[in-house]
């Protein structure tokens, strides 16, 4: 209960300076996009990526997502490569209560230029992820294969 309501309060705080700051409606809903992104750390086979991009609800149960994976430190030359992945989720359960840590489990899957991705995922106190699933590949990538076993742990504020 401490929990969530220092989040409402934080997120009241905010969004009322940024309300007062912005006024335009247009400008109120690009604050939104930013406010729902979510910032992980994905471990693909035996590359590690910086992944973010928005979840964006289609209803309560239901989210899509249009995150990029980047990469500059596995390459010899450092060259920087961008995986981009259009993710789709369904909320499958919901724990009700304050004295859980897993609040949600999702179930979705995945696709890339060069792979399909199954997942499994879990949202606990609130705002931390945490995925499992396998990459499927169907073109190899052109800077080394992405398929196999993956797994990310992030925040997302869209729960």
């Amino acid at each position: 209960m401490v929990m969530k309501n220092l989040i409402v309060v934080v997120v009241m705080i905010f969004s009322s300076s940024f309300k007062s700051q912005i006024g335009n409606e247009k400008d109120w809903k690009v604050i939104g996009v930013i406010i729902s992104t979510r910032i992980e750390v994905t471990s693909i086979d035996d590359k590690v990526f910086f992944s973010f991009g928005p979840k964006i609800p289609i209803n309560e149960n239901n989210f899509v997502s249009l995150r990029g994976h980047f990469n500059w430190w596995d390459l010899p030359d450092r060259k920087f490569i961008v995986i981009p992945e259009l993710d789709y989720f369904r909320k499958i359960a919901t724990f009700e209560g304050d004295k859980n840590m897993i609040k949600h489990l999702y179930a979705g899957a995945g696709i890339t230029p060069n792979a399909i991705s199954p997942k499994l995922g879990v949202n606990f106190y609130y705002f931390f992820t945490a995925e499992l699933g396998y990459n499927f590949e169907y073109t190899t990538y052109k800077h080394f294969p992405t398929e196999g076993f993956r797994f990310s742990f992030g925040i997302n504020l869209v729960y």
